[in-house]
């Protein structure tokens, strides 16, 4: 009986064996989503990004391996080796337009666009651990003429560890990582932030390009499709293969490529898509093309998920003589997937990096590294142990740059700001010292000294400026200070805040684009001592409430008495970078809606004064043509108020060129009020192709003006964005960044001026 059962069992084994290989072209690249089919029993599979494959056969079975582009391949499945290699065949494919209805692609995209809400994974709470490799390297055109260089010139692995709510509700924690040379760098830059997790959105972003996606709303009125193979899976899922291809009129906004569904679930089975039509701009860096590849798998028996994302862009970086194109690689391996996630709900959108990052293990790779990777790994380490890294740590620690820092150690030197200049102060150098995170992450204490350069400098008492704060907590913060400094002498000041600097966080004089001077008229002496308390409501609405002892000192007067301020931010969506005691606000999503109020009480017994305002930031993006910006700002304060504080008309004198774009340009004076309201409305044409590939301008209209309780001071313009062609930007590359524009008053009069406006938008 035993000898029965064990050849039965040695039957069944030889009968039924799981075949695994990888395939690969003739330069050793992974061929992916090649079908692979068993002749005998009609069942076959696909390639996944590795090129890796399984499949049930008979020894004696006969695997027909196919590819659009590549040789068909077969043979029997005991001789095949478990590295295939398939010879490029490549074919041009002309795309035919059949109108909807009549071609059997569209009713399974119908099919699979009525199902993207079940399965687009954005709509679920989840949880996964990544594997990410990021590569640099020149396009193989160029690396046959390269042969002393390594063949990547960057190589970065990392271990992430992302947590999903909601779009509002997401964490991603950077947890161990290995970078070429041990360099010390730190980056909230994530390589799965630099795809889409979905598909099934009207839009896909990658690296800043909008690219109409093939599976969202709007699929049919930017592609056509046909059905080019169809097979069939041990699980009992047929696969359709539908080759998709952009419209005419439409190549600037859409992908080349083909997708795989699984039926009968309709769900997203593999995506690769190319868009090489991109226009080139006069930027220094622009995208000349790039790849997107997506692996979906089914977990258990109801939900389908991405498991593999990679992308390919390629970079074109313009200097003065010469054009270096670089190709850029990511490849991301999701594992460990949890829906929903294993943890209690989260408050807000973060990016974490930790203070000590863990060297990234083999063990933690979900692919082996290639030979050239390893090589690469080898060279550059070798060649970057000849300098001395250590040194320059401070320029690679990115999060620390952004707000403003330099670690020393236990000391973090300010570089915010290090030297200012305007008409009052002249020049004037400054220079401050705070402690690190190496002291407390919690509890900083920082000060900071300037010097005023210019001869009115020192007319209200002494040209030095100086300033001491003590914090405690990070987002839910209480800061302490005391100065004595020259400040506006206007205190609601909102129509200059930057949106990526938290409420309380932004200092006076940062932004030097100023829009209008700063005159000993405009500016008083402020000595202030005071408490702010910073409190994060939910994930959308922080507030802020301040008090402090004043004495404010014009050439004529002096004003003492307490402040107390109250002031909340309102924004839909916002991504904070998170290490120790840093914050930054990596992204945001308006409408931003911000609300100011300060009360004021003099010592002298005096009405006491009060200020409101209200500023309100909203960005709409519509599709090819309409990239649109709102802004609305208003407030009071009453005709009590001291002429020195009355609230200043904002506006760009005409003998200035530069100046912010939230500024009116056609009234070259300054008009004092008590209430005031603006209007900023700004309506940009993105299409990339308008009107050449090699000239890509951006034009924008204007509508803006101020409202006084004595007048109104509407104006019109008009802006171009990448308005010099790419064969003239080496001559004139830094002034093409910018923006230029022209503006006149309205209504329309032949003695109407036109003013001349040029900002940046950095």
């Amino acid at each position: 009986m035993w000898w029965t059962l064990c050849v039965g069992l040695l039957s069944t084994l030889w009968a039924q064996m799981l075949f695994q290989a990888t395939l690969r072209d003739t330069t050793g690249e992974p061929i992916p989503f090649a079908t692979i089919l068993n002749r005998r029993t009609g069942q076959g599979t696909l390639s996944d990004l590795t090129g890796r494959f399984s499949l049930i056969a008979q020894p004696t079975d006969t695997l027909l391996i196919r590819c659009v582009g590549y040789a068909p391949f077969q043979g029997e499945a005991r001789v095949l080796p478990q590295e295939i290699i398939l010879a490029p065949a490549p074919v041009e494919l002309a795309p035919v337009v059949i109108q909807p209805g009549a071609n059997p692609a569209d009713a399974l995209i119908e099919r699979a666009l009525a199902a993207r809400n079940r399965w687009d994974p954005l709509v679920r709470p989840h949880a996964y651990v990544s594997y990410n490799k990021l590569t640099v390297s020149l396009p193989e055109s160029l690396r046959q003429h390269a042969d002393s260089l390594p063949p990547y010139l960057f190589l970065w692995e990392t271990q992430t560890e992302k947590t999903f709510f909601s779009p509002t509700r997401q964490r991603e924690t950077l947890k161990a990582q290995k970078i070429v040379g041990n360099l010390p760098i730190q980056s909230f830059l994530s390589p799965t932030a630099l795809q889409p997790l979905s598909l099934y959105k009207t839009w896909i972003i990658i690296w800043e390009k909008r690219l109409a996606s093939p599976l969202g709303s709007e699929a049919f009125s930017y592609y056509v499709y046909e059905l080019r193979d169809t097979t069939y899976t041990p699980a009992g899922d047929t696969l359709y293969e539908v080759a998709f291809f952009p419209k005419k009129r439409a190549q600037g906004w859409a992908l080349q490529g083909r997708l795989i569904l699984a039926f009968p679930d309709a769900a997203l089975y593999s995506f690769q898509g190319e868009a090489s039509d991109l226009a080139t701009g006069t930027t220094p860096t622009e995208i000349a093309a790039l790849r997107i590849w997506q692996h979906y798998e089914k977990l258990g028996d109801t939900v389908w998920f991405p498991t593999q994302l990679h992308s390919e862009v390629l970079f074109q970086v313009r200097s003065r003589e010469r054009t270096l194109p670089l190709v850029v690689r990511t490849r991301s391996f999701l594992q460990e997937i949890h829906i929903p996630p294993p943890v209690q709900a989260i408050q807000r959108d973060e990016i974490r990096l930790l203070a000590h990052l863990t060297p990234l293990s083999p063990d933690k790779r979900a692919e082996p590294l290639s030979p050239e990777e390893s090589l690469s790994y080898a060279q550059l380490d070798s060649l970057l142990k000849t300098v001395q890294i250590g040194r320059y740590r401070w320029l690679m620690d990115f999060p620390s740059l952004l707000t403003g820092r330099i670690n020393l150690g236990h000391v973090n030197l300010l570089l915010r700001p290090l030297l200012l200049f305007h008409d009052a102060e002249g020049l004037r150098p400054q220079i401050g010292v705070e402690s690190s995170d190496q002291v407390s992450e919690t509890f900083r204490v920082r000060g900071w000294v300037g010097y005023g350069t210019y001869r009115w400098a020192g007319a209200l008492g002494t040209p030095w400026r100086f300033g001491a704060e003590v914090e405690i907590g990070t987002l839910t913060r209480a800061r302490f200070y005391a100065y004595d400094d020259v400040r506006e002498a206007t205190l609601p000041r909102l129509l200059d805040e930057n949106p990526a600097t938290l409420l309380g966080d932004q200092k006076p004089y940062e932004n030097t684009n100023r829009a209008y001077a700063f005159r000993w008229e405009a500016l008083v002496r402020e000595r202030s001592a005071g408490l702010s308390f910073r409190l994060p409501l939910g994930s959308t609405v922080h507030l802020l409430c301040l008090g402090a002892w004043t004495e404010r000192q014009s050439l004529s007067d002096i004003w003492k008495g307490y402040t107390l301020g109250l002031q909340s931010e309102y924004l839909r969506r916002q991504t904070l970078l998170r290490r120790g005691s840093t914050l930054w606000r990596e992204a945001y999503v308006g409408p931003r809606l911000t609300l100011q109020a300060l009360y004021f009480m003099p010592f002298s017994g005096g009405r006491p004064f009060r200020w409101v305002q209200a500023d309100l930031w909203h960005r709409w993006q519509w599709g090819r043509w309409a990239d649109m910006q709102l802004r609305l700002s208003g407030g009071f304060s009453p005709d009590s108020v001291p002429l020195l504080w009355q609230h200043q008309l904002r506006t760009l004198p005409g003998v200035y060129f530069t100046g912010l774009p939230f500024a009116l340009a056609s009234y070259p004076f300054f008009q004092r009020t008590t209430y005031f309201a603006y209007f900023f409305y700004a309506w940009s044409l993105p299409n990339t192709h308008f009107p050449f590939r090699s000239f890509a301008p951006i034009p924008t209209f204007h509508l803006q003006g101020a409202w006084t309780p004595n007048a109104f001071y509407p104006e019109v313009g008009f802006s171009i964005y990448r308005w010099l062609p790419s064969k003239l930007y080496q001559y004139f590359s830094s002034f093409s960044l910018a923006y230029l524009g022209i503006y006149t008053s309205l209504p329309l009069r032949k003695e109407n001026r036109l003013y001349v406006r040029m900002w940046f938008p950095f």
